[in-house]
């Protein structure tokens, strides 16, 4: 009798932590799903879908132009906390553009940066940031990129922004969107991030960031009504077979 009530105190306290961390997970995955549902209004024809981290993506019509919308967690920061990454992916075709990519603060563990997959390292044009680096595909990715230098120095001006990518297909820019807790990471090495929510306000200046880019002095469409389409295929999406490096992830 005497070894039986701190058995089933015991108990009670296992069943109890285990039912509140599941609830806690539950609202996580919740809280989660929810992180752009405020942006979605910037889109037409917005649509929303879950990747297996539980990360959700927007796809839909910016301005006659399909866009891409997702959220990159990234845990493998070395000396720092985890990070919540917003990828921006612009399809803005351009057959005159040659791929290139600009990487701030460069630490080699940046999985989702085009940059480490471009092999020849390019010549920063003047006003950019010391720390970027800069890589392409040849001598055309160079001119290229001074083509739009201007506009790139314009939007990594901006301390957030972690990579700025162009292909023939389109344009993407990926920047911070939040950064995880610390005591979650140090103890339980689980990222857990707060205020990760996009408003539309940022997703509507990270697109026009990206106009910018696609067509440096060329002021952005009004709306979608004034634009036709083009096409309806999707955004390039990287690790297709047999073609170069795209803009998404």
């Amino acid at each position: 009798m005497s070894l039986a009530l701190p058995l089933a105190i015991g108990t009670v306290g296992i069943v109890l932590v285990a039912y509140l961390a599941r609830r806690d997970h539950h609202r996580r995955l919740a809280e989660r799903k929810a992180l752009l549902d405020g942006a979605r209004e910037v889109l037409d024809d917005a649509d929303i879908s879950l990747g297996r981290d539980g990360f959700p993506r927007l796809d839909g019509w910016w301005r006659g132009r399909r866009a891409r919308v997702e959220l990159i967690p990234d845990t493998l920061t070395i000396r720092r906390l985890p990070q919540l990454w917003l990828s921006v992916t612009l399809a803005a075709p351009d057959e005159a553009r040659t791929p290139f990519a600009a990487l701030v603060r460069h630490g080699g563990a940046e999985f989702y940066a085009l940059a480490h997959r471009l092999s020849v390292r390019l010549e920063p044009p003047s006003g950019l940031p010391e720390e970027v680096v800069l890589r392409g595909t040849g001598t055309a990715s160079q001119a290229s990129l001074d083509r739009v230098a201007s506009a790139l120095g314009s939007i990594l001006s901006d301390a957030r922004v972690k990579e700025v990518a162009a292909t023939r297909q389109g344009v993407r820019l990926i920047r911070q969107a939040a950064e995880g807790r610390r005591g979650e990471h140090v103890l339980l090495r689980q990222p857990v991030f707060d205020a990760a929510s996009v408003s539309p306000g940022e997703l509507e200046s990270a697109l026009e960031a990206l106009w910018m880019l696609h067509q440096p002095g060329v002021a952005c469409p009004a709306s979608a009504a004034r634009v036709e389409r083009l096409g309806s295929t999707s955004v390039p999406v990287a690790g297709q077979e047999n073609a170069e490096p795209k803009v998404a992830r």
